[in-house]
């Protein structure tokens, strides 16, 4: 069984309980303004491709099979449509410069980067956390994976978008020990102008989980963006959705950077992202209080 990633980071602290080692899948079936990971979005490997390191060598131009690129005023022009991702170019880059994103990996090899790592999980309450992108993309992947982690007792997060298709639902409370629940935006038609897909699914495969596995296992975590999220009003329509599920845990906030903008110029959407600017304490504190004055406690991460 093989699926396709594109990172595995140890040591995190962030994104579940303890310390974890992050497993990233690639797909999304939303594609959020503000991503922190556009790379994660197509489901196939992409190469990637770092302007200010380049020295306009031309070793990868001259190492590229297919003639795909070409050096131009001091930079490297891929053509996308005859470019096979063969990483050949990343493999003579002298600065790395190009960079192979994304590729297969197997349950096996996955399994055995984790578990190296489990000393560190059984001394800290800590586990694996399967992010993207979106791992239920992957689904037969996502599950065979789980298995062969549970088989080797390492806890189970999943960090999820909640967009998944609600046939898998029974199945993913079975499998997950901690489900990392991001919510964007309570109106559907303002959530589908800033990813690109309505909420319903979302909003419902939050309600049902929560009702199946309860709040010991679900935990929401809101990006918070400014101008798109982070006014009160929003944070009480969420306070209304948490309080319809009988939702009684933490709240996890996420604020904003813009430390993703080297992320688009790499994958060549540089022109695409947008700045959303900063979170002043102010804003975060007034959001926070909402959930504080219905009873929730607030972590900011």
């Amino acid at each position: 069984m093989q699926g396709v990633i594109f990172d595995i980071q140890h040591y995190a602290v962030y994104d579940g309980p303890g310390i974890r080692t992050l497993v990233f899948f690639k797909g999304c079936p939303l594609r959020c303004a503000w991503c922190h990971n556009p790379e994660s979005w197509r489901r196939e490997p992409e190469m990637g491709y770092l302007a200010d390191k380049c020295l306009a060598c031309a070793q990868c131009v001259a190492a590229c099979p297919q003639r795909a690129l070409t050096l131009i005023d001091g930079w490297v022009a891929r053509n996308k449509e005859i470019c096979t991702v063969c990483g050949k170019c990343a493999d003579v880059c002298p600065q790395q410069a190009m960079e192979t994103i994304g590729r297969s990996a197997t349950v096996e090899e996955i399994v055995a980067t984790v578990a190296a790592d489990k000393p560190f999980y059984d001394n800290s309450g800590g586990g694996a956390t399967l992010s993207g992108g979106e791992p239920t993309g992957q689904p037969d992947f996502l599950f065979a994976l789980i298995e062969k982690l549970r088989a080797a007792h390492i806890h189970i997060a999943l960090e999820t978008c909640g967009c998944f298709p609600a046939n898998i639902r029974d199945r993913l409370c079975d499998a997950v020990d901690l489900f990392l629940f991001d919510i964007k935006k309570i109106s559907s038609d303002e959530h589908r102008r800033w990813t690109d897909l309505g909420n319903e699914l979302i909003r419902d495969n939050f309600l049902v989980l929560h009702h199946l596995v309860g709040s010991v296992r679900v935990l929401p975590r809101i990006p918070l963006i400014p101008t798109v999220n982070d006014d009160p009003t929003e944070a009480a329509a969420i306070v209304a959705l948490l309080q319809q599920a009988r939702y009684e845990g933490e709240v996890h906030l996420m604020p904003y950077n813009c430390l993703a903008k080297t992320k688009w110029a790499k994958i060549g959407r540089g022109d695409d992202f947008h700045d959303f600017g900063l979170l002043s304490k102010e804003t975060i504190a007034a959001f926070s209080a909402v959930f504080t004055a219905a009873g929730y406690t607030v972590v900011c991460n």
